[in-house]
């Protein structure tokens, strides 16, 4: 809003005033400040309401504000569980729960039958590749000399293919297992398949371990990006809409407010608390948000225009009523009775009393109403 500025307060302008009448010669008419012309007309002199601060009457898009709070938590699409890809028994553990970890990182040892079984399986295919690929080259050198027949040649190539296939067969398997062509141990290594941090270490040294999905042996998740899931509660479902932003100030960092908008917002209601769960993400590069923190959120729904006036335009009379002074003519104010509806920090809402570009004051406004009565006796 457009607001003219002036040096004082209006209440230093009444002491002001005060000092005026107790040591000027002139005559009270002369030195007057206010006058109240109505109960609800004040005309001020020129020097006292060049003092006063004015604004106009304004339309300005509506945000609906809803307050919520719920808690952060890790990013399912951020977080994997890590099982043995083989049987065995774990012989060591390098990590606990709460370590941060990098992808690729080995967690615990695993002394694996079956890590053996496929490095034993491998060797095997490369021995008889080996084997063929000479029976191959020999027989094609004799073919050369015209010492073996065609038929050979061919025998010797269709083995070779089938080592080659086995080969390749073998090592496949021993890759997925986490192994390669140099691999000679029967210890398994379980990686990290993502970098984060350690939620849960469910292996124990010495524990036997499956490779059929039953042994779940870490949880890793990344707080790199965070859900947040809030409550909301029936009454504010109205003014709660997907696309909406989002201001969040998590607990002991109240100083660095994070934005985002709702997500996702849960069909259902929690039978455990009769809330609704709202779902935002948040980015996390700096990490300084962790899982289980509480938040507080704000939520801000546009839904078209409004008049608005600065909230401290605006005053509760001994009435109960809400009123505003207005601008009329050159240092005259009237008092007038206005509706409002949603109140913000720095501004309200004005559903009657008021049109746009009608000139309000914008402060002080209290005040100026205490001068209209105290002028009135």
């Amino acid at each position: 809003m457009r607001i003219k500025h002036y040096s004082i307060l209006f209440l230093a302008l009444l002491a002001t005033s005060a000092s005026v009448n107790s040591c000027s010669n002139k005559t009270p008419a002369s030195i007057e400040e206010s006058k109240a012309t109505s109960k609800e007309d004040i005309t001020l002199s020129t020097r006292m309401a060049s003092q006063l601060p004015l604004a106009a009457a304004e339309m300005q898009p509506i945000q609906f504000i809803t307050l919520l709070s719920g808690k952060i938590d890790f990013n399912p699409n951020e977080v994997t569980n890590v099982y043995p890809l083989v049987g065995g028994v774990i012989s060591h553990i390098y990590v606990t729960q709460g370590d941060h970890v990098q992808k690729g990182q080995v967690l615990a040892d695993v002394y694996s039958s079956d890590f053996a079984s496929a490095i034993s399986d491998f060797q095997k295919a490369k021995a008889g590749l080996a084997l063929t690929e000479k029976a191959l080259q020999r027989e094609q050198e004799l073919l050369a000399a015209k010492v073996a027949a065609q038929r050979d040649v061919q025998q010797a190539e269709s083995d070779y293919a089938q080592s080659q296939a086995e080969y390749d067969r073998s090592l496949g398997a021993l890759k997925l297992l986490g192994g390669n062509a140099n691999s000679n141990a029967m210890t398994f290594h379980i990686t990290a398949p993502i970098e984060g941090t350690v939620v849960s270490r469910l292996a124990q040294p010495g524990s036997q371990v499956r490779s059929d999905g039953s042994t779940l042996a870490f949880v890793i998740g990344s707080t790199s990006s965070l859900w947040v899931t809030l409550d909301a509660y029936p009454d504010d479902l109205r003014n709660l809409h997907v696309g909406d932003s989002v201001r969040l100030k998590a607990a002991g960092l109240e100083d660095h407010p994070f934005s985002s908008r709702i997500e996702y917002i849960s069909p259902t209601v929690d039978p455990t608390s009769f809330t609704t769960k709202i779902r935002c993400t948040l980015p996390n590069s700096g990490g300084l948000l962790k899982p289980a923190m509480f938040v507080g959120a704000t939520v801000y729904h546009p839904d078209g225009p409004g008049l608005f006036v600065p909230a401290p335009a605006v005053f509760y009379d001994a009435d109960g009523k809400t009123y505003v002074f207005i601008e009329t003519a050159p240092h005259t104010f009237r008092k007038r009775e206005c509706t409002i509806a949603q109140t913000e920090p720095d501004r309200v809402q004005i559903t009657g009393g008021l049109n746009p570009g009608d000139t309000i004051v914008a402060d002080h406004a209290l005040f100026l109403n205490d001068e209209l009565q105290a002028d009135q006796k």
